[in-house]
């Protein structure tokens, strides 16, 4: 952390996936050009799972999400956010960045709160469409704010804003249909899904999908590559057993694979999986998780719902039938739709809007 202090930047990126796999694009483009990336996350088995698979450096944190009612649980909120203040602190003197951006999660806060004291340069990034409190605190001292949908401007009153779109891994365009279907020893002549629901609430969209994409199966209409995440697995492989027409994974590191050899997805409505299948230009059946903050998978899935490519299930009305009727009428006439215009990659944005507003003193 020493060498060449003057290419150091600070991701935060704590919490979930879907703050760290943003922050991981972001790092990668800055690495592409010469910048070198450290990232505070918090020290849960996801997230140092994640970065060390990454390759990237870290320093880990004891931080929690604040509890949303006064109890003990939100005394030790607050200790933990004192104590995170003064070890961030110490980090961002020692590494010495140029600037720091945080993507999502509490820990955030203090890290963002500790560069400004140190007098740094401060961004933050919100993936979904309704801002979490962590940033919606942060916004009020970060020097800019990047937002992945345009419906997330209205919370961000007064302050310097860009739309930046949400920053997705270029490392899911580089795999071929036919090297995946390959590696995954499926048939390329067979119509193939892909069911994956995340890390949040995925038992009821596990076991209706598997109701429904076995009776596909059975009649050698399709076939299926189900993610099923690790308290689902056994369950599942246990009720499908061995098929070469239905494929079951707890996790996959290179979802790259999955995505290059699916011609339809079956997920949860998580920002990350929103862009991802934009930018893909993947045909979908969305079924948003409906316990998330805000309800902001609905609003992230409506923001790209689109008659005869993407289709929104609620949970409340997600059935076998429901999605038998979505996955044919998609399946007929998602080749129909027209795909999106290509844009300019969301890290490439945030990193020039950053580098931009630094050199010229903009910020």
């Amino acid at each position: 952390m020493k060498a060449n202090k003057k290419k150091n930047i600070i991701i935060v990126a704590s919490g979930t996936g879907g703050h760290i796999y943003p922050g991981i694009a972001l790092a990668k483009e800055f690495q592409s050009k010469g910048y070198n990336s450290i990232f505070f996350i918090n020290n849960n088995s996801a997230s140092l799972e994640i970065l060390n698979n990454s390759g990237f450096q870290y320093v880990a944190f004891n931080m929690v999400g604040m509890p949303t009612k006064f109890s003990f649980s939100f005394v030790v909120f607050l200790v933990r956010l004192k104590i995170s203040f003064f070890k961030a602190l110490k980090h961002i003197f020692y590494i010495s960045p140029f600037a720091v951006i945080g993507t999502g999660g509490y820990l955030a806060v203090p890290a963002l709160f500790a560069a400004k004291t140190l007098g740094k340069k401060t961004f933050i990034h919100e993936q979904n469409t309704i801002p979490g409190k962590a940033n919606m605190l942060i916004n009020k001292i970060a020097d800019e704010t990047f937002v992945s949908f345009s419906f997330s401007e209205k919370y961000f009153k007064n302050k310097n804003l860009v739309i930046s779109g949400y920053p997705v891994r270029k490392d899911i365009f580089a795999v071929s249909k036919n090297d995946a279907l390959k590696w995954l020893s499926l048939n390329g002549n067979i119509f193939t899904i892909l069911v994956f629901g995340g890390s949040l609430g995925a038992a009821k969209l596990n076991e209706i999908a598997r109701k429904a994409l076995l009776r596909f199966a059975s009649s050698n209409e399709m076939q299926a590559i189900h993610i099923t995440g690790a308290k689902d697995f056994t369950r599942i492989q246990k009720i499908v057993g061995v098929r070469a027409d239905y494929k079951i994974f707890s996790y996959m590191h290179n979802i790259a694979y999955a995505y290059a050899a699916c011609d339809m997805v079956i997920s949860r409505s998580g920002a990350g999986t929103v862009f991802e299948l934009k930018t893909l230009g993947k045909p979908a059946v969305l079924i948003p998780y409906p316990y998330a903050t805000d309800n902001h998978q609905y609003w992230n899935a409506k923001e790209i719902e689109e008659k005869g490519r993407v289709t929104v299930i609620e949970e409340k009305d997600f059935t076998e039938r429901n999605l038998l009727e979505a996955v044919e009428f998609l399946k007929i006439n998602a080749k129909k739709a027209a795909l999106k215009d290509v844009v300019k990659p969301p890290q490439e944005i945030i990193y020039e809007e950053i580098i931009k507003r630094i050199k010229y003193g903009k910020v």
